[in-house]
């Protein structure tokens, strides 16, 4: 009897670390057009994800001794709706469209000289909607490839992106 109690104990905890393994959080990196962005999202079945994302973007301009220099501050989130395939034989992927919530800050400083320098700045808050699709490749279990297009307000984001899953 004490024997089927060591088997069944080994047998659940040899179980317990692949099921522990498993976790629906990932991160990622994204490079788009002119910045690379931050995302953290959460799995939660396998069609649904949310997803949240942060992104910095700083240019400068001189010229003539005149000086701009704009940073942009880009957070949301968003939700996915994930539709999986597969290949005969190969990996899962995923076409997936989305939709979201973007806060936009833009910070302008600039600078004028001349016989007194003048210079000054200001900011600029934006809030608009974020949609998108693209598609999804699993190369590992644990690293996953996407391309995409999102379109925010006028702007649109053509992009490339590699996701950790923990």
């Amino acid at each position: 009897m004490k024997q089927i109690h060591v088997a069944g104990l080994l047998m659940l905890s040899m179980s317990m670390p692949a099921q522990a393994a498993y976790t629906p959080l990932y991160a990622g990196a994204q490079l788009d057009n002119n910045t690379t962005t931050g995302l953290v999202g959460y799995q939660i079945d396998k069609n649904w994800a949310v997803e949240g994302h942060a992104s910095r973007y700083v240019t400068t301009i001189n010229q003539a001794g005149a000086t701009n220099e704009t940073q942009i501050l880009a957070m949301g989130l968003s939700a996915l709706y994930m539709v999986p395939m597969k290949l005969a034989g190969g990996s899962p992927y995923f076409f997936f469209g989305k939709v979201g919530y973007e806060r936009t800050i833009q910070e302008v400083t600039y600078s004028f000289p001349s016989s007194v320098t003048y210079s000054g700045s200001y900011t600029n808050y934006t809030n608009r909607g974020r949609f998108g699709v693209g598609a999804q490749y699993d190369f590992y279990e644990h690293l996953s490839g996407r391309a995409g297009i999102d379109v925010f307000g006028p702007d649109r984001s053509v992009y490339v992106s590699a996701i950790f899953k923990f």
